[in-house]
């Protein structure tokens, strides 16, 4: 019975540090939101879209995001069931953003330009988040 209370203790141990790592990240991944914000801003201010500094090129990125309008996400489920995609309701957002994205692309026409089918309009919406890509320089 001491083995079962000594693992029990450690169990018990292993999981403070992960609830105390678990913490932390969140934090530093607040920390690296504002700072990354304050980066954009100034990069933008300057009209500077990326630069080197030591070895790392710093790359302002804009990245689509895609989700449904708070307003038709039962219209919008009930559209992509109706052609087959009811796979789509038990995953992630990014993964609904990561099609929707998909389909967009594909409506390229021949000015390059891409539009949102007629099937998904007034369902979806688009927001950019602009970021920093650090590469090696």
């Amino acid at each position: 019975m001491d083995n079962l209370f000594e693992l029990a203790d450690e169990l018990r141990r292993l999981r403070e540090i992960k609830s105390d790592i678990k913490i932390a990240l969140e934090d530093t991944n607040s920390k690296i939101d504002a700072v990354e914000k304050k980066m954009v801003d100034s990069m933008s201010d300057s009209e500077c879209p990326s630069f080197t500094r030591g070895d790392k090129k710093f790359i302002m990125t804009t990245t689509p995001n895609w989700s449904a309008e708070s307003d038709c996400k039962e219209e919008l489920y009930d559209v992509l069931k109706n052609r087959g995609l009811q796979h789509l309701f038990t995953i992630n957002s990014r993964t609904l953003s990561s099609f929707i994205r998909d389909t967009v692309d594909d409506t390229e026409d021949e000015n390059g330009e891409t539009h949102i089918p007629d099937w998904l309009d007034g369902l979806v919406k688009c927001y950019d988040k602009v970021g920093i890509t650090m590469r090696k320089a």
